[in-house]
């Protein structure tokens, strides 16, 4: 048996910049891997079984759709059995799918010895999803292109971190697809410097998430969150396309104090670290 644990990531920032011909969108994004993570325990079997089950046809999960690649790539079957231990709220805007799915890449490597590099498996996921290309590189990494072109910062190692989830997904496709691109563009150099003197007010200045906006006219409960971790403290946003919300704090008092707070609302509020230590297969 093979086990991997395939961590959530959080947008420390996300600038949506154009839209592409090809209906993609050209994006800044600033993440980073947190130690949030579901636990996949693979082993060799007769045929491809994930347990638990999804609520969704088995070929639209990001495990079985890596399967499917690492299997045709190789020529041959590939059949394993995954037992999941699932932590990370599901469309939350943590890429805990592709998290997944990044993993079954390595397990399945390890599983049948297969000779492909890092490299070549990162080419390999691409194809599955713009956020595949980080998820299997981990790291704290600005992200450009559509995602996939990568450029390592920091180090960043944030040790008070809450996130705060309010129990529904979101669709990513429905919030580009409403998405207005604007002419206001983010400052990361302003956000890597904060991060670094872990200036709280600048934070709340500098970071950004373009997709906020749409969310947060249908769902004004995520916006709710986020200004409430603002009056806790914290330097608050929403990561990715929702509906989780981040925060970071200066101390353990104040994360402690939000995290007493949102608890007895929300079941999946969750204390975490991130940085260079999570994330890696």
């Amino acid at each position: 048996m093979i086990t991997k644990r395939a961590s959530a990531k959080i947008n420390l920032s996300l600038d949506v910049i154009s839209k592409r011909e090809d209906n993609y969108h050209n994006i800044k994004t600033l993440m980073i891997m947190t130690d949030l993570y579901d636990e996949l325990n693979f082993s060799k079997s007769n045929k491809t079984e994930i347990f638990p089950s999804f609520d969704f046809d088995i070929k639209d999960n990001l495990i079985y759709k890596a399967y499917e690649v690492l299997k045709n790539h190789a020529g041959y079957d590939l059949p394993f059995k995954v037992e999941i231990n699932k932590n990370i709220p599901i469309a939350a805007g943590l890429a805990g799918g592709t998290s997944n799915g990044a993993a079954t890449f390595y397990a399945l490597k390890e599983l049948y010895n297969l000779n492909i590099s890092k490299e070549k498996l990162v080419n390999l996921a691409k194809p599955l999803g713009a956020d595949f290309t980080y998820m299997m590189t981990g790291g704290c990494q600005i992200a450009t292109g559509i995602g996939d072109k990568l450029e390592k910062v920091g180090p960043i190692n944030l040790n008070h971190i809450i996130l705060v989830n309010p129990g529904f997904g979101i669709s990513t496709v429905e919030v580009y697809k409403n998405i207005k691109i604007d002419s206001e563009r983010i400052n990361f150099d302003e956000i890597l410097k904060a991060l670094e003197d872990m200036d709280i007010e600048k934070l709340n200045t500098y970071m950004g998430n373009k997709m906020e906006r749409v969310v947060f006219e249908k769902f004004p409960e995520i916006k709710n969150i986020k200004e409430k971790l603002i009056d806790l403290n914290g330097a608050a946003l929403m990561s990715g396309s929702g509906a989780t919300v981040f925060s970071i704090f200066e101390n353990q008092k104040d994360l402690d104090n939000a995290y007493n707070y949102f608890k007895n609302i929300y079941d999946k509020t969750y204390k975490v670290k991130a940085g260079e230590d999570f994330g890696c297969f």
